[in-house]
């Protein structure tokens, strides 16, 4: 009874040692892809400071995640998330839908920069959306009828939580300079629910447009924002007619037109 006692907690032993093992490979592995394929859906940089995942559990954090801005804005980032936490049905590992039940993103920052051009934002959800179209394109996928693919993972996210964020909100005419103002949280329910899934390029981009929609409404309806958007104009104003007409391009700028 004692050998088979001894064994037993030798096992128990080797299997924690062996979950330790693959959890901290899988994290490495996490970082890494998220580091090579997440510019690639952005097109921005992204740093990602570490991924803690329990496998046992299905919760997982990532740590110190930062996404650069696109070419062409000055400030220097888009987000910054001190700590997002994930949480994931276990039984739908292995199957063709993973189920996500909830993303928990907890006092990011985010930059919203606005230019002639446009602003960052929507430029970083053009590219996502773009992405997730020429994904689909490459699988063969159909939009319409939603049908499952095969070899294509599909994902459905149950809860999207996005709470106590800060806006950095700033413009071309600012010159890098932001004035802070205050986002309302963000709760999107059953993203691909309603079907067998949806892709991740395709969820990614209803986030992002979420986010999007929310920081401009925000912004564009901050007094101060807007005051500080008036001085920066009357400023450049005062030099060449030139610098008068692109002052007047970057106030268009912070509506999106």
């Amino acid at each position: 009874m004692k050998t088979l006692l001894k064994i037993g907690v030798v096992l128990v032993v080797l299997f924690i040692i062996a979950v330790a093992v693959v959890t901290s490979n899988l994290d490495k592995m996490i970082k890494a892809g998220v580091e090579t394929v997440g510019p690639e859906i952005t097109g921005t940089s992204i740093k990602l400071e570490g991924v803690d995942l329990s496998l046992l559990s299905g919760e997982g954090r990532l740590k110190g995640l930062v996404v650069g801005n696109p070419p062409g804005f000055q400030t220097e980032r888009a987000f910054k998330l001190g700590d997002a936490r994930v949480k994931v049905d276990l039984k739908s590992v292995l199957t063709d839908k993973l189920v996500i039940e909830e993303i928990l993103i907890d006092g990011p920052e985010i930059t919203y920069e606005a230019g002639a051009s446009g602003n960052n934002l929507n430029k970083i959800q053009e590219n996502v959306a773009a992405f997730a179209k020429k994904a689909g394109a490459q699988g063969g996928a159909e939009p319409k009828a939603e049908k499952k693919e095969p070899g294509q993972k599909k994902v459905q996210i149950n809860h999207f939580i996005l709470k106590n964020a800060q806006v950095n909100a700033s413009a071309t005419m600012f010159k890098g300079k932001t004035l802070t103002v205050s986002l309302p949280d963000i709760h999107l329910k059953d993203i691909g629910k309603e079907s067998e899934g949806t892709t991740m390029g395709k969820a990614s981009s209803e986030v992002f447009a979420a986010i999007n929609k929310s920081v401009v409404q925000a912004v564009t309806g901050s007094g101060k924002f807007l005051e500080k958007g008036a001085e920066a104009v009357g400023e450049a104003a005062k030099g060449l007619g030139s610098d008068a007409e692109k002052a007047v391009e970057g106030l268009k700028g912070l509506f999106g037109k």
